[in-house]
């Protein structure tokens, strides 16, 4: 288990003070858009000032209007700088969350640690994602929120954003549902969001906004991803933001994980639980550079072995071939997609023992273990349950994790070749044999 260094802690605290004097400003940025009232006011109030400080004292006229333009902006300011700090509204916790019916081949997975976590998943889409050609889309044209979502957004992001360091990044949304035929020959469209927007919709699910004078209930995140009727909207049909998220688990030639662990205080996703080592967002920057004609489970591929080396420090020549193992859609994230995957690295845990997480993920990966056991026959045996895995970091896995190592076991049930590269003898000749098969 690797830990920042004593030198390292102390860049991380100058780090911190950056990251979250560049998170500010963000947010400021964001919601000047909605209380452009409040910045007038402070102009208004410093040109009053600024006009104090030059009147000749003899001016008396002149001296008594900047008092009044003082006062003025002072009264127009205390309202708005309330309304600022506090809000109209509030954001409630909502604990009685439904699920939507299912029809197969679709069906709902559930954490084993914590059965409010769920996840909607069709294993004819993961065996399809296996050897799928399909390629993708990608417009910059932004979908727009619902008009329910965008008329509390500053709201939201003045109190979500608040509680942590968070960067407005722009991400990569798919626009179309996953289905084998999809998958087989078509084009998957992906188009502009940004983490933001994220917040606004799809992280919404379990809180509703409600008014702080009179209770009503403004907004229930919870039913945004849903119909009408309760059932649960395909992504051609979902206005949220839908960034597509990935996972991949990193398996060393030992055959252990490497996981990380994110910070307690994790504004967002859960904090303090045990995630797959390269796990997060697809960023606009994913989409540079990228081969012409490139298929879509390439360019996801791609994007979790960038998450891998930014979360895990590590480097390039130490990855090898990286599987895609599955998808599904986590409920309690608004519905939004995520895709999973397995990276055999070069590299033994033992040769990983001193690594340290990376200084600019500080914020969010609290430490890293580099060699998880994972025992491979208990997980053919039984995909859905976590014994495969020690008691500790089965007790504290993260809905990516478990899905992951569930995917794992469903591939090596399904993939022979798979199954026979993680049965075969570990160290480099299995990592050769891997990038062979690749």
């Amino acid at each position: 288990m690797a830990r920042l260094s004593a030198p390292r802690l102390r860049q991380a605290r100058l780090w911190l003070l950056v990251v979250g004097v560049r998170s500010r400003w963000q947010l400021r940025l964001a919601l000047a858009r909605h209380r452009w009232t409040w910045y007038a006011a402070v102009v208004s109030f410093l040109l009053g000032l600024l006009g104090l400080a030059s009147t000749p004292l003899g001016s008396v006229p002149a001296f008594l209007a900047g008092v009044v333009g003082v006062l003025l902006s002072v009264i127009l300011l205390a309202p708005e700088w309330v309304a600022l700090r506090r809000g109209r509204v509030a954001l409630v916790r909502n604990r009685a969350a439904t699920t939507p019916p299912v029809v197969a081949p679709a069906g709902l997975v559930r954490l084993p640690t914590d059965p409010s976590e769920v996840a909607w998943c069709r294993p004819d889409v993961d065996e399809a994602l296996r050897d799928a050609d399909a390629g993708y889309l990608w417009s910059a044209d932004r979908h727009v929120l619902p008009k329910r979502v965008t008329a509390h957004a500053a709201a939201i992001l003045a109190a979500r954003v608040r509680r942590g360091t968070m960067f407005n990044g722009r991400l990569v949304r798919q626009d179309d549902e996953l289905t084998p035929e999809l998958l087989r020959a078509g084009e998957i469209r992906l188009s502009d969001t940004d983490y933001y927007s994220l917040i606004c919709s799809n992280y919404l699910f379990g809180w509703r906004v409600v008014d702080r004078r009179t209770g009503a209930v403004h907004l229930d995140g919870s039913r945004l991803p849903y119909a009408e009727d309760g059932r649960l909207l395909t992504l051609s049909d979902s206005r949220l933001a839908n960034a597509i998220g990935v996972s991949t688990l990193a398996m060393t030639t030992d055959r252990k994980l490497v996981l990380c662990w994110q910070q307690p205080k994790a504004a967002v996703s859960g904090g303090g639980l045990a995630a797959p080592a390269g796990s997060g967002s697809v960023d606009l920057t994913d989409l540079r550079d990228r081969p012409p004609g490139e298929s879509f489970v390439d360019f996801l591929t791609a994007a979790m072995r960038r998450e891998l080396m930014e979360e895990s420090h590590l480097a390039p020549h130490q990855l090898g071939r990286t599987w895609m193992l599955g998808y599904f859609r986590w409920l309690n994230r608004g519905a939004k997609p995520e895709y999973l995957g397995l990276t055999m690295l070069t590299v033994s845990s033992d040769d990983l023992h001193d690594t340290d997480v990376r200084l600019v993920e500080t914020p969010y990966v609290q430490r890293l273990t580099v060699d998880c056991r994972l025992d491979l026959e208990q997980l053919r045996r039984d995909p859905d349950s976590l014994d495969c895995l020690p008691e500790d970091i089965a007790a504290a896995a993260s809905m990516p994790l478990y899905m992951g190592v569930r995917a794992l076991g469903a591939a090596l049930r399904r993939d022979p070749v798979l199954d026979r590269h993680l049965r075969g003898p570990s160290g480099s000749q299995a990592v050769e044999s891997v990038h062979d098969a690749g």
